[in-house]
């Protein structure tokens, strides 16, 4: 009997339906969100942030080099390129296990994540630039301020990065930007 609730049955989830689909491209680079369980706000804790360095060193490596990250409070924003070996399911499903145990986690990540493929006329940089404004943009930062969870193995790689201020600040006119590419909410929240 399907589950129910106080106002009928419960919808099927259709989580195996992500999958489909799914193309694993060596050599292209992906966009990847994933999220805790419930959207727990876990991630910026001390030991949590420092597992999940620990983690990403362990997971992305010179085949799979990681392109840059950011820890929010309930949810990761990575790029990365993808090598030969492994997929992106197997990519996403060794970080997981790798920042659980090194955290010795009580809480878990949702199953599955959200992961886009960079097209040809897609540019990284735009990605990236996502990415490092998302906790200025959701009020986490003040744009005075350095986001200690902004991991970039190569600054040089991105141009935005030369026009931070001395301080390693935004400038404060990158709040009214819009944003460079619309990259949709992951599973129908918050950035």
């Amino acid at each position: 009997m399907p589950p129910q609730s106080a106002s009928g049955p419960l919808p099927h989830r259709q989580t195996a339906r992500l999958l489909l689909g799914r193309i694993s491209t060596p050599g292209a680079t992906y966009f990847l969100t994933l999220c805790t369980a419930l959207r727990a706000p876990v991630l910026l804790y001390p030991e949590t942030l420092t597992a999940l360095r620990a983690a990403l060193s362990a997971t992305f490596t010179e085949t799979d080099p990681l392109r840059a990250a950011c820890v929010m409070p309930d949810h990761l924003h990575l790029i990365f390129t993808l090598g030969p070996r492994l997929s992106v399911g197997q990519i996403m499903g060794k970080f997981k296990t790798l920042s659980l145990r090194h955290a010795g986690a009580v809480w878990r990540w949702q199953l599955n994540g959200y992961e886009h493929r960079l097209r040809d006329n897609e540019s990284e940089e735009d990605y990236a630039f996502y990415v490092y404004m998302n906790p200025y943009r959701a009020g986490l930062a003040p744009i005075s301020g350095v986001w200690p969870a902004w991991i970039c193995p190569e600054p040089n790689r991105y141009r935005f990065l030369a026009a931070l201020k001395l301080d390693g600040t935004p400038p404060c006119e990158w709040l009214d930007e819009p944003d460079r590419v619309a990259i949709p909410a992951p599973f129908g929240s918050h950035p």
